[in-house]
């Protein structure tokens, strides 16, 4: 064979082979040298994970007609005395697994209900999402000026028109709109809404036409302000906004029963438009006497405005190679672009304990799933600060394990339910302050916990997370650990913080929850990044049904 005839075949034979992988994956995109794998199964709104569409590690997404199958969820109730998290007082008829998760009666029913049962209805309400939004992006500022937008490719501004609005009063929107019109080259007005300032009257004046509002921002802290909203729907503007981002201020110590229930016919208002709540955070300069918050920030994406060519794609980081070879830019970027991306739809959120520094967010979807005779719970990093592992006995039956050797107290029973040791979690055992710090398989072993599965594990630890995380990995303590929750501290620019997020992604473990702490913020190349975030994962392949 000539050497030219050679090089023919061979140059064939390579474009076979380039058209032979395209094809194989073209299921395949790729951001910023992020992977993105699509799932054909996937339906809008549904995440690659929830409680509903998958039983345990031995089952694969039951399908048909392109349906994912509903398991059931388990019906046992809780009965915590008090019911500081509205668990056990909103009747079970209000409770459902569908798309709202805390139905809402009529005003009627309503009425007839005790006072508590209405406030509850309101705090569980605005605090159980509805829809699915994977990649949830923070624009503005961490402590206060900013807002999250969902991010998702079915509901992320657009890139040739962007239009948002500014309606909030609370707190100055500049930075925020600023932020926005830098990341998604966004028009941006100032649309303070009243009765004679319409949602609608804006659009005209804007001379917007009938272009999408891609973000509204919007506060409402009057029952009169309530109002707005009715407006809005009456004149079918709400149907032209994309994005809601609301905060309600309603002092829960002043709120009477009839004001609750203004507040709940405008949601259920919401609901009906098409609105969704696909976010909130509990505005931590809001924070009451109680649980229950004076305002809180809700976030909602209208469904009929979803673009669903382009649903949301689970984010798989790249081989640990090509981690280490990353630009420190772009390591910081994934870092904080995947910690800001869940992956497991979990509808009802509990805050157990504080509000504040020490509360953690429970996964109650699961909690009413998983077998909880024993309910194991292990809490690392105390800092005499009981109200997590005292809420979480008191609202589920738990059995706690307290540890912290940075307490200077000898091991003891803090209640009937509540062990505290004085003793840390890391990657070896050694002498650590007033005690010492152990593996995880070490600590399970010595309290005979070995063989015991674990309903939730929960560590602020002050950097130990990274050693000690990673010695679970290797020795597979985390396989029947169901949720894990940390504090991980970074800037987000360590090689080996992504690689430990990709090693938990391989041992099934998927993001449910996050919270950017405001006391550790620090600038990024747009907006803010916390080097504290609490992120909270799913373990997808935890056999609870065994």
């Amino acid at each position: 064979m000539n050497r030219r005839l050679y090089m023919w075949l061979k140059a064939v034979v390579g474009i076979g082979v380039v058209l032979l992988l395209a094809y194989k994956y073209r299921g395949v995109r790729t951001f910023q040298k992020v992977y993105v794998v699509e799932n054909k199964n996937e339906q809008s709104g549904h995440p690659p994970y929830s409680v509903d569409n998958f039983n345990n590690h031995k089952t694969n997404l039951n399908t048909h007609n392109n349906e994912v199958s509903k398991t059931k969820t388990d019906s046992k109730t809780f009965k915590p005395n008090p019911d500081h998290n509205c668990i056990a007082t909103i009747p079970e008829k209000y409770i459902t697994n569908g798309e709202q998760p805390v139905l809402i009666p009529d005003d009627q029913e309503l009425t007839s209900l005790p006072d508590n049962v209405v406030g509850c209805l309101y705090h569980r309400y605005v605090t159980t999402l509805q829809y699915f939004c994977g990649y949830k992006e923070r624009i503005g500022q961490i402590p206060r000026n900013g807002w999250y937008i969902c991010a998702d490719p079915s509901f992320v501004p657009s890139s040739k028109n962007c239009v948002v609005f500014s309606s909030n009063k609370k707190f100055n929107d500049n930075i925020f709109l600023s932020d926005i019109k830098a990341r998604y080259n966004c028009r941006t007005f100032t649309t303070p809404l009243s009765q004679s300032d319409s949602l609608q009257s804006w659009i005209t004046k804007n001379d917007v036409g009938n272009t999408v509002i891609d973000v509204l921002t919007l506060s409402i802290s009057t029952y009169t302000e309530l109002e707005v909203i009715d407006k809005m729907v009456e004149e079918k503007s709400i149907g032209k906004v994309k994005q809601l981002l609301l905060e309600l201020h309603f002092d829960p110590s002043v709120t009477k029963k009839k004001d609750y229930i203004k507040l709940l016919k405008r949601l259920q208002i919401l609901f009906q438009a098409g609105l969704r709540i696909i976010w909130y955070d509990r505005v931590f300069q809001c924070v009451g006497v109680n649980k229950f918050n004076k305002c809180y920030a809700i976030y909602f994406v209208q469904r009929s405005l979803e673009d669903k060519e382009h649903t949301f794609k689970e984010m798989i980081l790249p081989s640990e190679d090509k981690i280490r070879k990353l630009p420190t830019q772009e390591l910081q970027d994934l870092y904080f672009r995947y910690l800001m991306t869940t992956q497991f739809l979990c509808k009802q959120i509990v805050r157990i304990g504080k509000v504040l520094d020490g509360g953690w967010d429970v996964c109650h979807d699961m909690m009413l799933k998983i077998d909880r005779n024993p309910c194991i719970v292990y809490s690392f990093g105390i800092n005499n600060d009981f109200s997590f592992d005292d809420d979480m006995a008191n609202t589920y039956n738990c059995n706690l394990h307290s540890f912290d050797p940075t307490m200077n107290k000898k091991d003891f029973k803090h209640s009937e339910k509540v062990w505290f040791y004085n003793r840390g979690i890391g990657d070896t055992y050694k002498k650590f302050r007033s005690g010492y710090v152990a593996p995880l398989d070490k600590i399970r072993k010595d309290l005979k916990h070995d063989k015991v599965p674990i309903a939730v594990m929960k560590g602020d630890t002050e950097e130990a997370e990274w050693p000690s995380t990673l010695q679970m990995l290797r020795t597979n303590q985390l396989a029947d650990v169901s949720q894990f929750y940390l504090e991980f501290h970074s800037k987000g620019t360590v090689a080996d913080h992504v690689i430990l997020l990709k090693k938990l992604h391989d041992a099934g473990f998927r993001i449910f929850w996050f919270h950017t702490n405001p006391a550790c913020f620090f600038k990024a190349k747009i907006g803010q990044y916390s080097r504290c975030m609490e992120v909270y994962f799913m373990n997808t392949k935890y056999p609870f049904n065994s």
